[in-house]
Order: structure tokens, then C-alpha cells, then sequence
């Protein structure tokens, strides 16, 4: 009996309670009908405005236009095919230039790298038949100059504080404009989007061509200077070769009437170091002529799918996103002024009233204390 006693004593409790809190929340929201019709021309004043900040971004909404370079990287696996018969060297080279495939975060890096970006940037390019640094073309589109800010490009180290700056304000500027994704068939893909439709072709072109450059260029980094160095030791022999079978030829001019035999010993060192330079050149010769096939087995095939054609994609804000953005903002303030009111009118003279009797209290105690002293 006591516990449906207590069960009827909670039932009861939580059906007062919720009637007490919906006289509450229908007090509250006379109140605030109330002060919105005493103070209906605060938000009228406030839609107007709403309104206008809609209508304005209407009419200047910011037209952008969106090129795509879709392309697949082809990475030989140069351990296939290697013969056992191969000097050591070339057998190293093939080994360690083994190419593994390319990761969409190492290409945002690769692309968005300060190096590449210079490239990039002091590349000259024509946009609207004016041929200038592409980073002259985007000062002019997005800061309105007229003039050319860069005249001459050796390095970064060259360029003056303000220069670098600026340079890196349009870095960060493609940057935010610039996206990489791989698709899951493992094409790559680079999307760019700027004000200007031929600018933004001319700049994807020419960053798909630093990227591709940047990234042979770095995969064949070693083999290009092995390739270098043996065609550069195969002239030094071969000049050393025919130089010492000349003087071979001169030595048996000379001593063709000669009986003494230590007069032949120069010819015959001679001969010796001819044959020497000979078996030299010929392993020099081998070696050389792998390494231009481990550059051309190792140097990664870019292989383009779909490039930018006009017109290009046009990107711009929805008309209907504009409206929700301003009516979420309009009924916010809204909300806040009312709540500004209702705090003001029904909640802050209770509170003062309070602050005021504790201040009666504190200062007639302070007279009685004063008193009897």
C-alpha cells in the first residue's frame, strides 16, 4: 500500500510539475508576443536589412570558373626483366630505382610545395594577349594593378621582403584554390577554380606540366647523374685510347731500323696501356648504354586523360543558400533582441530590486554600527 501510495505522490508531483512548466512557457511566450507588438518597428527595421544584405548578394555573387586535369601515373617495376648477366652497377641502379606508386598525399605535398610553386608562379604565361609572369596575371585579376609588380626572376633568395611577401600571399591564394582527390579507379585528379576562365585554364596546364616535370626529375635525380658521369668517363677513355694508339703508331715509325731491343720497351708499355684502355672503353661503352635503359625503364609515363577545354565549369553561390544564410540570420537577431527585451523588462527589476534592498540593509547596518561608535 505505501508503494502505490508513493507511486501516486510521484505521479501526481511530475503532472503538477508539468503544468507548472507549461504556464511558465505560456507566460513567457505572451510576454514576448506582447514585445513584439510594442517593439514591431526594431524588427521590421531588422528584416529590411536582412533583405538588402540578400538582394545585395544577389546581384554580386562571386562567379568562379573550375578546370579539372584527370591523368594516370604508369611506374615500371624495374626488378622484372633484370638480367643475371648485368654489371653489379646497373643491377643496383635497376633495383634502387624500383618506382612504387605515387600517393595522393605526396602529390598535395609535391604540388603544394614552395619550390613548385615558384616554378609555377615565374613561369610566363599569355593571359588576355599580355605575356608576363602567370603571378603578374593573378596580381592583376585580384588586386586590379596595372603595372607588372615582378620585372626579372632568378631565385627566392633574390627576391626583396615585400616581394616575398607578396609571393607568398598568392601562394596561399592557389593553394585555397587548388584540390588534389585520387578517384578510386587511382587516376589522379587536379581541380582549380579563379575569377578568370583563360587564367584558370593557362594556370592548370602549366601546374600539371611543373608537377609531371618535378616528379620525373626527382624519380631520375640519381640515374641522370650516373648517366652523366659514364658518358663524360667513356670521352676521357676514349680520348686516352686513341691518343696512346697514336703514339704506338709514331713508336713503330720510329724504330723500324732499330736492332736494339731496349729502344721497344716504350712501344711495348705503350701497346699495353692501349690494350688496357681498350678492354676500359668496352666496359665503359656497356655500362653506359644501361644506364640510358635504366633511365628510360625508371622514368615514370604521365599519362593525360582529360585536360581543360573552354568553357570551363562556372561556380557560383545558390540563390536559395543565400536566402536560408539570411533568414537564419535575421530570425538569430530576432531571437537576441527579444531576448534582450524580455530580460530587460521582466528580469532585471526583479534582480535589482533585490540589489537595492541588500543596499538598504548594508547601509542602515553601517549607520548603527556608526551610531555606537
Amino acid at each position: 500500500m505505501e508503494e502505490k501510495e508513493l507511486e501516486i505522490n510521484n505521479q501526481e508531483e511530475s503532472q503538477s510539475g508539468m503544468k507548472e512548466t507549461l504556464k511558465t512557457l505560456s507566460i513567457v511566450f505572451k510576454r514576448c508576443k506582447r514585445l513584439f507588438k510594442e517593439h514591431y518597428l526594431r524588427f521590421i527595421i531588422i528584416a529590411i536589412v536582412c533583405l538588402g544584405v540578400a538582394i545585395y548578394f544577389f546581384f554580386n555573387r562571386e562567379i568562379e570558373y573550375k578546370g579539372s586535369v584527370l591523368f594516370v601515373l604508369q611506374d615500371e617495376n624495374m626488378q622484372q626483366g633484370v638480367s643475371t648477366s648485368v654489371d653489379p652497377l646497373s643491377a643496383y641502379l635497376l633495383t634502387s630505382y624500383a618506382t612504387q606508386g605515387l600517393t595522393v598525399d605526396q602529390l598535395k605535398e609535391i604540388g603544394l610545395s614552395q619550390k613548385l610553386m615558384s616554378n609555377l608562379l615565374f613561369n610566363k604565361c599569355v593571359v588576355k594577349g599580355r605575356n608576363d609572369y602567370l603571378i603578374n596575371q593573378i596580381i592583376i585579376e585580384y588586386y586590379g594593378s596595372d603595372k607588372p609588380y615582378f620585372k626579372a626572376f632568378r631565385n627566392l633568395s633574390s627576391l626583396t621582403r615585400s616581394q616575398y611577401s607578396v609571393f607568398m600571399r598568392i601562394s596561399s591564394l592557389l593553394r585555397s584554390k587548388l584540390e588534389i582527390t585520387q578517384r578510386k579507379s587511382g587516376a589522379y585528379s587536379i581541380s582549380l577554380s579563379l575569377k578568370n576562365e583563360e587564367l584558370a585554364k593557362v594556370t592548370l596546364e602549366l601546374l600539371y606540366q611543373n608537377i609531371s616535370n618535378f616528379y620525373i626529375d626527382k624519380t631520375t635525380e640519381k640515374a641522370q647523374a650516373n648517366y652523366i658521369f659514364l658518358r663524360n668517363r667513356v670521352d676521357s677513355v676514349r680520348n686516352m685510347l686513341y691518343s696512346s694508339e697514336y703514339q704506338v703508331a709514331s713508336f713503330e715509325d720510329r724504330s723500324k731500323n732499330l736492332l736494339l731491343y731496349t729502344a721497344r720497351i716504350p712501344q711495348l708499355r705503350q701497346q699495353r696501356n692501349t690494350e688496357f684502355y681498350q678492354m676500359l672503353y668496352s666496359d665503359l661503352i656497356k655500362k653506359f648504354e644501361t644506364s640510358k635503359v635504366t633511365i628510360n625503364n625508371i622514368t615514370p609515363i604521365f599519362q593525360l586523360l582529360q585536360r581543360p577545354y573552354y568553357p570551363l565549369i562556372i561556380i557560383t553561390t545558390s540563390k536559395l543558400l543565400i536566402l536560408i544564410i539570411n533568414m537564419a540570420i535575421c530570425l538569430f537577431l530576432m531571437l537576441i533582441v527579444i531576448a534582450y527585451l524580455y530580460i530587460k523588462k521582466y528580469i532585471w527589476p526583479e534582480y535589482k530590486d533585490a540589489f537595492d534592498s541588500d543596499d538598504e540593509t548594508e547601509l542602515a547596518d553601517k549607520d548603527l554600527l556608526d551610531e555606537s561608535s
